[in-house]
């Protein structure tokens, strides 16, 4: 403790007023576009208030498709918030929630590293900087919100054997089962490592901690029950079994695993690498069971998915805090150079992270706005030239939600899991799109299927090739990102 005395008292706080603020300077500069994941979210809300919660699928030109809207509180927060304050309001929730992270982030390693300013202010920038990617306008933000609190609550439990913050926990799952269904079992994957450390044992050189876990497990029992406190019970609960583990969901870019060969597979994997490097040549800390297991969880999770890089930053970055309490900074000069070197290191470093984001940003938001531009473009052709009531709409993937929102019925949108049979209870209906797409079913099979009267086909859609030279589909519109072919009656 004297150790972690010694380099607090290196940071004044009249550095720390300074350096505080600064960690949530990202928080400004989050992505301000709606994509497609945003419309359907919107489009689901809307209907909620307006129709009530469904149980068959409304938006598709599927009939009769069962369906779960597994985050249909969320759909209602951001409906409620865009139509009373618009896009902006969207923003505001973002930041807030991001801000929120962040807070608990630092409030978490300050904690397990015994106040140590530098390593739990260093840990949180990192955190921020990893989970930047996915502060955008998903219910995944109130899930991280919730992960954070959660362990906070168990690590305060543990700290203080105090059961009153326990107490959160089931609220947490009552939230996490309305605003996120489909995340709802990573509150209990997250709590495993804390009961395996709750038993007293040693085999070679790993032992747990060992501390009272009566409370803990009555906790998970209430959790699970108030799971049930849901409009679809048990299938909001079950809903990721059903949702996940099909190689047709490769096609989806966040879905597919860690790949060194791109941008985020680099970022996943320099991360894999600086925390192996912190535990191998760092020979002062030691670290616990509970945050060796949900280190080498989170990394399993990320390396079979990129999308839980979030989950994998917030969990296997925050025990280094612990690890890492009793590290000082050289202390070679004067005090009060030494601050103002550390200050100026630490505004330079954030001064470069921000610009880093800043051209990530300004170059994401550059192509989606074009995009969408574009797509409302084709959208408006249909809406005032076409009879709206016999049209039978292609769209793919990433297109469907913007039409729906618009007020059109298509065939596919980026809610991939509602076109599992598994889910609707009627057809494989994405395993057909992902066939379509890899020329493994004939187009026509699929047109004559559906009766298509209308395709909105992006450039990189294979349909794009096979309808220019169908002589039973002529080109009606066309702009930088689609064209509009029709059928020739």
């Amino acid at each position: 403790m004297e150790n972690n005395n010694q380099l607090n008292q290196s940071i004044s706080n009249k550095d720390k007023r300074i350096l505080l603020p600064l960690l949530f300077l990202p928080c400004l500069l989050i992505t301000r576009v709606l994509d497609n994941d945003t419309w359907f979210l919107l489009n689901s809300g809307r209907y909620v208030m307006n129709n009530g919660i469904p149980h068959i699928e409304p938006f598709t030109i599927h009939e009769n498709m069962h369906f779960v809207m597994q985050q249909w509180l969320t759909d209602v927060i951001y409906w409620i918030t865009y139509d009373n304050f618009g896009e902006n309001g969207l923003f505001v929730i973002v930041m807030i929630c991001y801000a929120i992270i962040i807070f608990l982030m630092y409030k978490l390693t300050m904690k397990l590293s015994n106040c140590n300013f530098f390593v739990s202010y260093a840990i949180t920038i990192l955190v921020s900087i990893y989970i930047y990617p996915y502060m955008v306008i998903r219910p995944t933000i109130f899930t991280l919100i919730l992960i954070m609190l959660e362990l906070l609550s168990l690590e305060s439990y543990i700290s203080s054997k105090n059961n009153k913050f326990l107490m959160i926990l089931p609220f947490l799952s009552l939230l996490q089962i309305n605003l996120h269904a489909a995340l709802w079992p990573i509150l209990f994957i997250l709590f495993v490592p804390y009961i395996i450390d709750s038993f007293n044992f040693k085999i070679c050189s790993i032992s747990g901690q060992g501390y009272e876990k009566k409370y803990l497990f009555l906790t998970i029992i209430i959790m699970i029950l108030v799971g049930f406190l849901n409009p679809y019970g048990i299938e909001s609960m079950t809903y990721l079994v059903r949702s996940y583990g099909y190689p047709e969901m490769n096609i989806i870019l966040e879905m597919q695993p860690a790949n060194i060969n791109n941008a985020m597979g680099i970022f996943i994997f320099l991360c894999i690498i600086l925390i192996t490097f912190i535990y191998i040549f760092y020979r002062k800390g030691k670290t616990k069971i509970r945050y060796f297991l949900l280190t080498i969880g989170t990394t399993y999770m990320v390396l079979t998915s990129v999308r839980n890089i979030s989950i994998f930053a917030l969990c296997s970055l925050f025990p280094l805090s612990y690890y890492l309490k009793d590290f000082q900074i050289p202390n070679k000069q004067n005090t009060i150079t030494k601050r103002i070197i550390l200050l100026r290191k630490v505004l330079v470093s954030l001064i470069v992270i921000i610009l880093l984001i800043s051209v990530y940003k300004k170059t994401f938001d550059e192509s989606t706005t074009k995009e969408y531009k574009n797509l409302n473009c084709t959208i408006d052709y249909i809406l005032n030239n076409e009879d709206i009531s016999n049209v039978v709409l292609y769209t793919g993937f990433n297109d469907g939600s913007l039409v729906q929102y618009r007020g059109l019925s298509s065939y596919i949108d980026p809610r991939a899991e509602v076109y599992f049979i598994k889910n609707n209870n009627k057809d494989d209906i994405f395993k057909e799109y992902v066939d379509l797409l890899e020329g493994n079913l004939y187009y026509k099979k699929v047109l004559d299927k559906y009766k298509f009267t209308h395709l909105i086909v992006s450039e990189s859609d294979i349909l794009n090739s096979y309808l220019q030279y169908d002589n039973n589909y002529e080109i009606v519109y066309f702009n930088d990102s689609y064209k509009l072919f029709k059928k020739i009656k």
